[in-house]
């Protein structure tokens, strides 16, 4: 056998440390010859090579990293690497995607990471995030994944539209002979949160001697809600003065607050609809009326005073299996299969109530029940209120149900197809069935007619919950909204060594795909209708569908024999937006035995997804000063509230993308290895819409432009007259646009470490740790660059240090998962909020967040059995204090990087019968 240079066995070393052995690790390997290494097919190329260091850099995360920590779910697991910025939340309740998540490689958004099973593609979730697409983690079960590959730089050559940012490979199990029987059990140290899991693989037959492999993975999962107002301190309440902030706590509380204007003083005056508020809650009414009002309020604390999920109930069922039947020595059919089905329930706020002249529901009616009788004149029966004459109510209606989202999502994915050698050429051909269907529910919407009737003729009492309990069955009801995407694909492809070059064989690969992709919805009417109180309308359904085909090529030239270099181009046609042609280059340089330069040139393109190239639109409604019509003579009707109409554009072109590597990795020693890349990635032709301010501010600039209509009434005689410029604004479309760019630059570490200790055991770490430098974003063109890096939600360093010591039946192992500090500024030139409202100390920066999980697992009970314990957050930190400048309805954290759970406890037991 030749001797490897050492890098390659550096590489195979590392492949055995995470725990895949060569045979394993192969997504297909050459069988041919036992004694030679393995080739193997690494995420981000097609072509089989020994060697897994490539010119492009990937992080392979093995099933051991994956679960040791206790992580029981791929979104668990994932979510805290140190190339991922947040990403769909599955917690987000009130959202349309409660229960689904994503990955956000760089953080230039979860449309601009690949997601691949096996090396193909799935179909999205069924509800777009937005107007774009995005591969739910959760749908994939945690027990059927063997290992994870992260390629990160552009891939666009290798795989098409989408991998901007990189790709996530999720490799399943191979093969599997035997049965494997797991159940697991967790909960936080607050008593939520808690989760049972239970799974049971079964496998037969030997590819050797049968020619035959079958198994089936079983998952099922169940997770109870988290709630907000168990968490500690400052991330369960709105009252954040004793942490140097304001009272963020509103009028909007159970059972209600009424408050009017004095007849004698003009001042506004508040009270409590009932005398029974607890005193705590009792807070002066110039606190929330302005410095002005006479009063008291009952304050409201939406975190402390409600059941708020902070993590969403979710139950989940999954099934997968594979068939592998070896037809010749050369040739073999697959089959694969995999259905899943994830329930996710989200209780979010309880309803509030506002009631003032010409909203849905107007000021209270002096003939209800509970209009105060001191404000009724005893002769006129008139109101004795001052002002427009009304009295306002302010209400949470805690008695019933609160509003939420429930959604029922069902994946599929059948995939079948042939593989195999030819002379010196591996092919392979397969023909998948992907889908996405989701059933997504609002429960407990108030509907608006009937609780205007109930509230007007007095037969709603706010307060009493016996008789509103009954009330609620009358006006309140669920609406279903269906959701569907489909992805049809037949690819073939070959690769193999074209010819012999003085350096080494030059190898290539070429394919070709077809795929069809579809997208509907179908809303319940009463949504399209706008007939829900304190809800936005729903777009009507859409039905859209396309067709692509591409073909690619790559090769792998030995330049001489301690340089390569790869090249890679890719066509796609679209049949809805027209052609793309993506090209990558690559070089690999092994300048010494022990020293790697590597780096990559990529160009990528993401199309325009199906709802962003359709003519569907929404409506919203906004707010906006008419800088246009008005001026400092002119202020009548200057700020406006109107309802807009935004959406997809049939002329937009897909964004297109940038990127570059260049890395170095040095083996230090047999046991010590590093790895430094530097990447960027710049994307432009964003597909975005403009600013509404802007817009409206500078009519001038977008004239002409066809993704913007502005309609105004006729300037009349007397506004003109007044000093009015323009007439009144009466329609609003903003359509999307290629208009954005975003540039984003870093540098990736990882260090490898293995340690052998003898007879007290092996010691392996890892480290990952990312810097962002810079994310730079235009908005649009002529607007200026904005650099985010560093500012809230944005951090610049996120790493991840993970520690194995295995001795015996013992393996115990520690990772630490830390977030760096961020401004609590959007952006370094913003003028920090906090100071305009007088806490200038809240504009240092928001402090790093490092949480420790510790994890262990013992095999030495009995043969075949072994028991595992973890503890995340083992130190229970909470995270560190961030309160939003802008609303008082987001919890004082960053909870889409720091985890508000706290410590959380998990065990299980694993038993195989072989």
């Amino acid at each position: 056998m030749n001797k490897l240079p050492q890098l390659k066995k550096m590489s195979l070393a590392i492949a055995l440390c995470i725990g895949a052995s060569p045979v394993v690790f192969a997504q297909t390997a050459d069988n041919t010859d036992k004694d030679a290494p393995q080739r193997v097919v690494v995420t981000g190329s097609n072509i089989k090579r020994v060697d897994i260091e490539t010119a492009s850099p990937v992080q392979i995360i093995s099933k051991e990293e994956l679960t040791r920590s206790g992580a029981t779910s791929l979104t668990d697991a994932l979510k805290t690497i140190s190339s991922n910025m947040g990403g769909v939340n599955e917690n987000a309740v009130g959202y349309t995607t409660t229960g689904a998540s994503s990955m956000n490689l760089r953080g230039i958004g979860s449309q601009a990471t690949l997601v691949l099973l096996n090396g193909r593609r799935v179909a999205p979730h069924g509800i777009p995030d937005g107007s774009t697409g995005f591969v739910d983690l959760n749908s994939i079960p945690m027990a059927a994944v063997e290992r994870v590959e992260i390629l990160k730089d552009g891939a666009s050559a290798i795989y098409g539209s989408d991998a901007m940012a990189g790709v996530v490979n999720i490799i399943l199990r191979n093969n599997y002979q035997g049965i494997d029987l797991s159940t697991g059990y967790g909960i936080s140290e607050r008593n939520d949160g808690e989760q049972a899991r239970a799974s049971i693989s079964i496998g037969a037959g030997s590819l050797a001697e049968d020619k035959w492999n079958a198994y089936a993975t079983f998952d099922v999962r169940s997770f109870k809600p988290t709630f907000i107002n168990k968490r500690d301190d400052y991330l369960s309440t709105q009252d954040l003065r004793s942490w140097g902030y304001k009272d963020g706590r509103t009028m909007y509380t159970f059972p209600g607050n009424l408050y009017w204007s004095d007849a004698a003083t003009g001042k506004r005056v508040a009270r409590p609809i009932s005398g029974n508020c607890p005193a705590e809650k009792l807070v002066p009414a110039e606190q929330l009326l302005g410095n002005t009002a006479t009063g008291q309020i009952c304050a409201n604390d939406d975190f402390k005073d409600t059941r708020y999920n902070s993590g969403v109930k979710s139950d989940r069922f999954s099934f997968t299996g594979k068939a592998t039947y070896l037809l010749s020595e050369n040739t073999e059919f697959f089959a694969e299969a995999m259905l899943s089905r994830n329930k996710a329930r989200g209780e979010g706020m309880p309803h509030f109530f506002f009631g003032y002249l010409g909203n849905a529901t107007p000021d209270l009616p002096i003939t209800h029940p509970q209009y105060p009788k001191d404000l009724i004149d005893p002769v006129t029966g008139k109101t004795l209120a001052g002002g427009n004459k009304t009295v306002r109510v302010a209400a949470r209606l805690t008695d019933f149900p609160g509003m939420g989202f429930e959604n029922q999502a069902s994946f599929n994915r059948l995939l079948g197809g042939f593989k195999g050698t030819y002379k010196s050429w591996d092919w392979e051909s397969g023909l998948l069935f992907s889908s996405s269907k989701v059933d997504s529910i609002l429960t407990n919407g108030l509907l608006r007619q009937p609780l205007l009737d109930a509230y007007l003729s007095g037969e709603f009492l706010f307060g009493q919950s016996a008789s509103n309990g009954q009330l609620a069955s009358k006006i309140s009801r669920n609406a279903v909204q269906y959701y569907k995407s489909n992805l049809y694909l037949w690819d073939a492809k070959m690769s193999g060594e074209l010819m012999q070059l003085p350096a080494g064989p030059l190898n290539i690969a070429v394919g070709i795909e077809a795929k069809r992709e579809s997208l509907t919805s179908s809303p319940d009417q009463a949504l399209v209708n706008d007939l829900f109180y304190n809800w936005s309308p729903s777009a009507p359904g859409y039905s859209r569908t396309r067709k692509s085909t591409s073909t690619y090529t790559e090769l792998t030239v030995p330049i001489m024999k301690n340089l390569e270099a790869n090249a890679a181009v890719r066509f796609d046609h679209y049949d809805d937006y027209g052609n793309s042609t993506t090209p990558k280059l690559g070089f690999k340089w092994n300048a010494l035995p022990a020293f790697l330069v590597r780096g990559t040139y990529a160009q990528g393109f993401r199309a325009p997804s199906l709802l962003e190239n359709s003519s569907d639109l929404s409506k919203y409604y906004a707010t906006f000063d008419d800088l246009a019509r008005c001026n400092d003579k002119f202020r009548d009707g200057c700020r406006w509230q109107i309802q807009y109409s935004t959406g997809g554009n049939p002329n937009l072109k897909p964004e297109k993308s940038k990127s570059f590597t260049l890395g170095l990795v040095w083996e230090a020693s047999k046991s010590l290895d590093f790895s430094l890349d530097f990447w960027q990635i710049t994307r432009k032709d964003e597909i975005k819409t403009l600013d509404l301010a802007t817009v409206i501010q500078n009519p001038e600039r977008y004239a002409g432009n066809s993704a913007i209509s502005i309609i105004r009434k006729p300037l009349t005689a007397a506004d003109a007259a007044a000093g009015a410029t323009a007439g009144e604004i009466t329609g609003l479309t903003l359509l999307l646009a290629n208009i954005a760019e975003t540039r984003v630059r870093g540098v990736d570490l990882n260090v490898n470490h293995r340690y052998n200790a003898g007879e007290f055991g092996k010691l392996i770490s890892t480290a990952q740790v990312t810097y962002n430098h810079s994310y730079v974003s235009t908005p649009a063109p002529g607007a200026d660059a904005i650099d985010y890096a560093g500012s809230r939600y944005m951090p610049r360093v996120f790493a991840n240090i993970g520690t194995s010591w295995k001795k015996g039946a013992w393996n115990i192992s520690a990772d630490i998962n830390y977030v760096g500090h961020q401004s609590p500024k959007d952006y370094a030139a913003q003028e920090c909020k906090f100071i305009t409202q007088g806490f200038p100390a809240l504009c240092g920066d928001i402090a790093s967040f490092t949480t420790i999980n510790f994890g262990a697992k013992y095999s030495g009970l009995m043969k075949n059995l072994v028991l595992s314990a973890a503890i995340r957050n083992a130190f229970d930190q909470k995270p560190p204090f961030a309160p939003d400048p802008v609303s008082q309805y987001r919890v004082a954290a960053i909870t889409s990087l720091h985890s508000t759970m706290g410590r959380y406890f998990y065990i299980s037991a694993d038993y195989k019968f072989k």
